[in-house]
């Protein structure tokens, strides 16, 4: 197992990880990407109704972070230096959670590559 990734499983168990957006964390200075879905951009969103739903979906993470059980797994692809997680609350994935409020789209990146985002700008 790498440092990081030490790192990060020994601050789980301590202490709640910080919210960033709808589906990265930082725990002990690690981003972390929730995998199986994806949010609405927050950093450079494309329109106005992508910024709103991007803080949506972050504030709902806030909300919700102390009942998720994260767990490291490998990236599927580069990851902007981000190690992997995959989410639950109670059992059921987070993905699914997220999704079904409307701040979340369905996500799943294969080895070597991930779909293409979807547009949450109204056309």
């Amino acid at each position: 197992m790498m440092i990081k990734e030490t790192l990060v499983l020994a601050a789980l168990a301590i202490s709640s990880p910080a919210v960033l957006d709808g589906d990265t964390v930082r725990i002990a200075g690690v981003a972390i990407r929730l995998t199986d879905y994806d949010n609405p951009e927050l950093f450079s969103p494309k329109c106005p109704r992508e910024r709103e739903l991007a803080w949506k979906a972050r504030l709902e993470l806030e909300r919700i972070i102390n009942l998720v059980k994260l767990e490291l797994v490998p990236c599927a692809t580069s990851n902007y230096g981000r190690l992997c997680a995959e989410g639950s609350i109670n059992g059921k994935p987070r993905a699914a959670y997220m999704i079904d409020r409307g701040i979340g789209a369905p996500y799943v990146c294969w080895t070597g590559g991930c779909p293409r985002k979807r547009d949450w700008c109204p056309r």
